[in-house]
């Protein structure tokens, strides 16, 4: 019996391994808009919309599921407003030069370029995550311009997105806090919002945006979410091996 059942056991897993998707192969997909409308080239002084993000060419139903997180998560980034939402980048990027032309004639006096910038890459694409940064740059009138780091962590099996309870155990969030606390010199006695962070509820929560590189943990609270503008974007990098037993996909 025995030489039997191992052979058996061995083409079950070879069987097992090929039903395994294989890993997305990332492209970058290119768009760019430029208005004309009192734009002078040789000034610099033309709206436009740039984007430069990580992208799978004739994808599997698994990789659509990706390229359109992609795509939403990019469209969230500038277009911000659920009314009207843009279905495609193609029409986000015709849009935000719609608007600003509308603006213009509008506002004459109020005339300055409008700038967007969006800048993706692959941090990780492994067995265990997919991870994606996102570095955006927007400028639509006002007093300054808005930048932002942000990640996207997706399951490569199933091409969906992993929230932070896929990512972490519960237990993560106090030895993050722990760690914040320290860089930042708040005493474990005093309230998290002490030294002038603003954390809702006076609670420490985990970010918003979660991203991974190789041996690191990137924590990122950009401007507004626990700090002022003037502080920036605050970020945590945590050791792997450090947080290794919270790490739920390891």
């Amino acid at each position: 019996m025995k030489k039997l059942f191992l052979p058996l056991i061995f083409i079950l897993v070879v069987m097992g391994c090929k039903n395994e998707p294989a890993a997305p192969e990332f492209e970058v997909l290119m768009i760019d808009e430029v208005s004309l409308l009192d734009c002078n080239p040789e000034d610099e002084n033309c709206t436009y919309i740039s984007i430069q993000i990580p992208w799978i060419e004739n994808p599997n139903s698994r990789d659509k599921r990706i390229n359109r997180i992609i795509e939403k998560h990019v469209i969230n980034l500038i277009d911000y407003e659920d009314e009207n939402k843009a279905r495609d980048l193609t029409q986000m990027s015709r849009n935000f030069i719609t608007n600003y032309e509308e603006s213009s004639m509008e506002f004459p006096e109020f005339n300055i370029p409008w700038e967007a910038n969006v800048e993706g890459k692959v941090l990780i694409n492994s067995p265990g995550i997919i991870s994606l940064q996102f570095d955006l740059a927007l400028f639509t009138g006002g007093a300054h311009g808005y930048s932002s780091k942000s990640f996207v962590n997706i399951d490569p099996q199933t091409g969906e997105v992993l929230k932070t309870e896929d990512l972490f155990t519960s237990e993560f969030q106090a030895f993050a806090e722990d760690i914040f606390r320290k860089k930042h010199n708040i005493p474990k006695n005093e309230s998290i919002n002490s030294t002038g962070y603003f954390f809702e509820n006076d609670s420490f929560h985990l970010p918003q945006n979660i991203g991974f590189v190789k041996n690191k943990i990137i924590l990122r609270y950009n401007a507004y979410e626990v700090a002022s503008y003037s502080e920036g974007g605050l970020q945590l990098e945590i050791p792997k091996e450090e947080a290794r037993e919270f790490i739920k996909f390891l």
